[in-house]
């Protein structure tokens, strides 16, 4: 049966079976009367296919769109804020497997609410299903004006040696982007066949380009997802840094710099407390959200602030892009190895262990179960220090849950009970 929800980040399923043309075409005839839209995809073999459908759709219902083909997710939402276009719609399934596909909507001002979400559901469900793609198709790329912007706010990066890991995904179509701002570059995983996007590489598993940073003696590594609004980033001596932690480093070099606003920053509930901590000693307040881009987003505009990041890589510098874009904030990370020294020179903050465990379901709203909330309350009033979270995907049929304490063996335990829980009613 075909997806016509958004989750918390578009709409998203197995290509062909949860996902497909129909859905596609549904969405573009929905999106029809918004105006002119702007479409980009990343190069998984689904994706041009449905993008083919998402303009037909947008054509037959009245519409107009430009096509700008493969292109990451942040360069999209760039390209939509400097031209004619009304709104955007992205294809792609960014850090899943190669068999999902999705289609991310936003306007200018960023992600959709709940209301515009909700109106675009009401509206493809009552269009007829797709019948054949029968309206021309030709796609016109403008990375080169993405390009430029990310030069004319990051400047020149001669001296820099960097590992950039594109996780075969549409990060590819910018694999010159960091050469063209004078770095030296070792390129990994930029691959114009997308269809091992994500697969034991990028953002995902940062520990390739660890390994090829400390063989090449890289200063920094930049591992990025399939459509590069996540970054993982390596150090010199070759630690990892996850979102948090290129947070958190950011946060101390743009406040020592004068640079962060109010010397806050945004984190979500998933952070661990070991940073906050630590984030609070050294002079920064954070302020927590809910999990997702669109959270930090939302929560940085309310409050006027210019930095936020969360553990899974969605890095936001307000000043630079709205939006999480992991080579953009590659290349500040990069700048600020010139102007503030190595990454390993700000020393980082003791974490807590945290266990993270994805428990694969049928129905992931068994995490809104009376006993398996129930269950996860009971743990954490057992735990008595530390954090117990327990939620639905809002892209996969999972239920994540997370367990931080100061002794990891109780936490494995609580984690692994959660589990059994949740099996169990599943």
């Amino acid at each position: 049966m075909n997806t016509l929800r958004f989750g918390t980040d578009g709409i998203r399923g197995i290509y062909g079976t949860t996902l497909t043309e129909d859905t596609a075409y549904r969405l573009g005839a929905a999106l029809a009367g918004y105006g002119k839209i702007l479409i980009g995809r990343d190069n998984r073999p689904s994706s041009l296919s449905l993008a083919h459908a998402l303009c037909c759709g947008v054509t037959a219902n009245g519409g107009t769109f430009r096509a700008v083909g493969v292109v990451t997710t942040p360069a999209l939402y760039y390209l939509l804020t400097v031209s004619d276009c009304d709104a955007a719609v992205m294809v792609t399934a960014s850090h899943n497997p190669p068999e999902y596909n999705g289609l991310k909507v936003f306007t200018k001002k960023g992600k959709l609410s709940d209301a515009e979400r909700r109106e675009i559901e009401e509206r493809m469900l009552a269009f007829t299903p797709l019948c054949a793609c029968a309206y021309p198709f030709a796609e016109k790329s403008d990375l080169a004006r993405y390009e430029n912007y990310v030069k004319s706010k990051i400047g020149d990066l001669t001296g820099v040696k960097v590992v950039v890991d594109l996780a075969g995904g549409a990060g590819s179509a910018l694999r010159g982007l960091y050469g063209a701002l004078g770095a030296s570059v070792t390129v990994l995983n930029a691959r114009e066949d997308g269809s091992r996007i994500n697969e034991g590489c990028g953002a995902l598993h940062p520990e390739v380009c660890r390994e090829e940073v400390l063989r090449k003696g890289a200063d920094i590594g930049v591992a990025i997802d399939g459509d590069g609004d996540r970054i993982v980033a390596v150090t010199k001596r070759g630690t990892i840094l996850d979102g948090d932690l290129v947070t958190y480093l950011l946060a101390l070099r743009m406040k020592a710099r004068g640079k962060l606003n109010k010397d806050r920053v945004v984190m979500t509930v998933m952070t661990n407390s070991g940073v906050l901590k630590s984030l609070t000693e050294m002079g920064v307040t954070p302020l927590s959200c809910a999990i997702g881009d669109a959270a930090l987003a939302s929560a940085m505009q309310a409050e006027n602030l210019n930095l936020g990041g969360e553990q899974s890589g969605h890095v936001i510098l307000g000043d630079l892009l709205p939006t999480g874009d992991g080579l953009l904030v590659g290349a500040a990370l990069m700048k600020s190895i010139l102007t503030d020294g190595p990454l390993d020179d700000t020393p980082l903050p003791s974490v807590y262990p945290q266990v993270l465990l994805n428990v694969a379901v049928k129905d992931k709203s068994v995490a809104n179960d009376e006993a398996v909330r129930r269950a996860a309350a009971e743990v954490k009033e057992k735990l008595k220090e530390g954090r117990v979270l327990l939620r639905a995907s809002g892209t996969e049929s999972l239920v994540r849950i997370m367990v931080e304490h100061p002794d990891e063996q109780k936490a494995k335990r609580a984690a692994d009970f959660l589990r059994s829980v949740v099996l169990g009613k599943a």
